[in-house]
């Protein structure tokens, strides 16, 4: 029996989804020659990651809108997954905005508290979060700020064990919790009911080593986003830019797994050292094709990692 389980996330999909299911293919179809329609329809797109072997699916906050809209109650759309072949939602994504100001404190909370109960409602055991605004304009954070954002994180992650939520930081590369103040900020979050989401691209972009990152906080990390980047340790300029995580070239930050250069077999080596049993979330972000990207995702798990750790 395979350790990990694997789950989807991607951006391309919540924003274009608004029908839980097509009842004529074909006459979306006709004079639409492009490859847009496959992604619009639930129905459709739950089974290209069940045929992939993917048996999770990880939601954005934004599709929550599209969620109540076309399937009523939130707890429907997890039966109506669950019936196509997925186990389960395994996480929703939200974001602390101005979680460093003390004045922002209530309005972060409650953006955070809905966020964590639509992952509840959903079925969901994780919150992935990025912790703190985008760098530029905010950055970098002084020592009471970085206090304050932890602070709330903390106290956010005492709630949020209320309904068996844990959330798990994300960092960003372009958060204005980066590479100088991640690792402290990490230091003074309770991990007991906070924990972290290892996105192996924002973290290789950062500059760290994701294996030995890994090794280091395993106890603290309790969730992932597999993505590849060829760009390791991106300079400022690129790095803390307005927008940076589309670049202006139109170039592409995020790979496919085995694309770029994050070292995926140490990860692996150390995910089997310590023992690591749970889900891992392949993530898309900026890809042309997601179901393109999936799939050759799959491949590189299936033939390159999976033999290591099983």
């Amino acid at each position: 029996m395979d350790n990990i389980k694997y789950s989807y996330q991607t951006n391309m999909w919540g924003l274009k989804v608004q029908y839980p299911k097509l009842n004529n293919w074909h006459e979306w179809y006709d004079g639409d020659f492009g490859n847009g329609v496959y992604y619009l329809d639930w129905d459709q797109i739950l089974k290209y990651h069940v045929g992939a072997g993917i048996t999770g699916i990880e939601l954005m906050f934004h599709m929550k809108p599209y969620i109540e809209q076309f399937f009523g109650e939130i707890g429907k759309f997890t039966e109506f997954v669950q019936e196509r072949g997925i186990e389960a939602v395994t996480t929703t994504f939200a974001i602390a905005f101005d979680s460093h100001k003390k004045e922002s404190f209530d309005d972060t909370m409650r953006i955070l508290k809905e966020n964590a109960e639509f992952a509840h409602k959903l079925g969901a055991r994780w919150l992935t979060v990025m912790p703190c605004s985008g760098y530029f304009g905010v950055g970098p954070l002084s020592d009471d700020e970085l206090k304050q954002a932890a602070y709330l994180m903390n106290e956010f992650g005492k709630w949020a064990s209320q309904i068996d939520i844990m959330p798990c930081i994300h960092s960003e590369f372009w958060c204005a919790i980066n590479k100088n103040e991640l690792e402290r900020y990490i230091e003074m979050l309770d991990h007991k009911n906070v924990g972290f989401c290892l996105d192996t691209a924002q973290v290789s972009i950062l500059g760290f080593d994701v294996p030995e990152f890994y090794d280091k906080y395993h106890d603290f990390i309790r969730f992932f986003h597999l993505k590849d980047t060829p760009i390791h340790a991106a300079p400022d300029e690129l790095r803390l830019c307005a927008g940076a995580e589309f670049m202006d070239t139109g170039d592409r930050w995020f790979w496919e797994l085995g694309a770029g250069t994050v070292d995926f077999k140490g990860l692996w080596k150390n995910l089997k050292k310590h023992e690591y049993k749970g889900w891992m979330s392949i993530e898309t972000d900026g890809t042309p094709d997601p179901m393109a990207t999936m799939l050759l995702s799959k491949y590189y798990i299936n033939h390159e990692l999976l033999p290591i750790y099983r």
